[in-house]
């Protein structure tokens, strides 16, 4: 079992094919995405990335699957009142992975050549799943967030009511109907 500061492993036991290779190499930790990864993503985290990782040698000679999961805390604002919202996000996932000798890093394959809808290809044994992970967690997030059930908002002139309610303005109440909407139909002779 790995663990670091950052989201690598290294695969080269499971690209062995010898008798005695590992079907399995697991690893997990923390790890803060570089500021570039963040920017591109369009994220701000309250603290690092939990993660962990296992990639199972599924029988073929450059055939994997990808299990894990990702969490943390990522910083969004209210929709309402735009203060800052620490907003949990938890996912898990599998993915097919294919190795295909190349300088390139990990990258998802859209349309992969054995019929899978989404591959994810590696080419060097040490694989930082840093990008991956990030891209992972941006997925997750709520399309919004609130910092309270019951967040006033912002006033006209951008006041932040719940930091000042006398200034909200009166609730306007709904009237509750019990009725059905057809019950005017009640007194309606329809024998003529």
């Amino acid at each position: 079992m790995q663990s670091s500061g950052s989201a690598t492993l290294n695969l080269s036991s499971l690209l062995q094919h010898s008798p005695g290779a590992p079907l399995d190499v697991s690893g997990e930790g923390l790890f803060t995405p570089a500021p570039e990864l963040l920017e591109a993503d369009g994220l701000r985290l309250e603290g690092p990335l939990r993660w962990r990782l296992t990639v199972i040698n599924a029988g073929g000679d450059d055939d994997f699957v990808l299990e894990g999961s990702v969490e943390g805390t990522v910083v969004m604002e209210c929709r309402r009142c735009l203060i800052d919202v620490d907003t949990p996000v938890k996912t898990s996932f599998v993915y097919p992975m294919a190795y295909r000798p190349s300088d390139l890093p990990l990258m998802l394959d859209e349309d992969g050549e054995e019929g899978d809808d989404e591959l994810l290809v590696f080419g060097s044994p040490q694989v930082d799943f840093s990008a991956f992970l990030t891209e992972l967690v941006a997925i997750e997030l709520p399309i919004t967030a609130l910092c309270r059930p019951d967040c006033l908002g912002l006033s006209e002139e951008g006041v932040n009511l719940n930091e000042h309610p006398e200034l909200a303005p009166e609730p306007k109440h709904v009237k509750q109907v019990d009725e059905s909407p057809f019950a005017g139909l009640k007194d309606i002779d329809i024998s003529a």
